[in-house]
């Protein structure tokens, strides 16, 4: 199949690709609010040490490891029990279940990720609540900066300060539904190409209008057209020929054209 057959093709299957289209995209936006939308609270922390001597080679290297390391406490069991047992108004129901459970969601609760070897460490908190969202990343940020002598053995060495206090989402954030949506569109789109390529007969049409009637009886003409034209002579008999008229049951059936008109054999 060429490509000028394949726009054809496209042309004609519009209605299957659009309805594959928006099937795709409903299904996907129906999963994505059996969620629950949760706000976003972002902040970032600078890492500081007391160098001395040391290279800024060195002190990158050292930033590096340490915005790593605390990246990775921010979600262990012992940084959640110091979280929640902070000043800062959390509330304790929303972690239900067991400790396992509790782990579970705080993990998707509090992401954090380091900026390369800048000693910058990023903060996100993710809640159905903003005013939640707020709390946990401002106790998160409390930890850090008054606690983190447990996580590392330079003592007061290291230091962390906030270079931008957590800012509130001003509309959910999680689930994407627009990303989603989107990605949705790409893939189903790829998807419908594909499927009528395979499957370029009528009757693996999707059809919203149209009943199934009228594809059959559309299906049937189609059969029959391709039925007849197959078994229609290559040659016509020359009526001026002088030759000697041959017998109607001694010619072969393939070469029998059909009688009538053509229209009424495809009723």
């Amino acid at each position: 199949m060429d490509l000028k057959e394949f726009l054809f093709l496209i042309k004609r299957k519009s209605q299957t690709i659009i309805l594959m289209i928006l099937t795709a995209v409903i299904l996907t936006a129906g999963v994505s609010l059996l969620f629950p939308l949760r706000y976003e609270a972002s902040s970032r922390l600078l890492i500081t040490q007391e160098t001395g001597m040391a290279d800024a080679y060195t002190v990158s290297r050292s930033n590096e490891y340490l915005g790593n390391l605390f990246a990775q406490v921010a979600r262990s069991a012992s940084f959640f029990d110091l979280v929640s047992n902070s000043q800062y108004n959390i509330e304790q129901s929303y972690f239900q279940g067991t400790y396992a459970q509790k782990m579970k969601t705080w993990r998707n609760t509090v992401q954090t990720r380091t900026l390369s070897d800048s000693g910058i460490i990023e903060v996100k908190v993710y809640h159905t609540s903003p005013y939640q969202a707020q709390q946990i990343a401002l106790a998160v940020n409390d930890v850090m900066i008054n606690k983190n002598t447990n996580y590392q053995g330079n003592g007061d060495k290291v230091k962390i300060n906030i270079i931008d206090q957590p800012l509130v989402s001003s509309y959910p954030v999680k689930p994407n539904i627009l990303q989603n949506t989107l990605l949705a569109i790409v893939f189903s789109t790829i998807f419908a190409l594909f499927y009528i390529y395979i499957l370029p007969e009528r009757r693996y049409d999707w059809r919203l209008f149209g009943s199934k009637k009228q594809q059959r009886r559309h299906y049937n003409k189609e059969a029959a057209t391709n039925a007849v034209w197959q078994y229609l002579p290559y040659e016509n008999q020359n009526p001026s020929s002088n030759a000697e008229t041959p017998n109607p049951e001694s010619i072969p059936n393939e070469n029998l054209a059909p009688q009538g008109n053509i229209n009424n054999i495809l009723r």
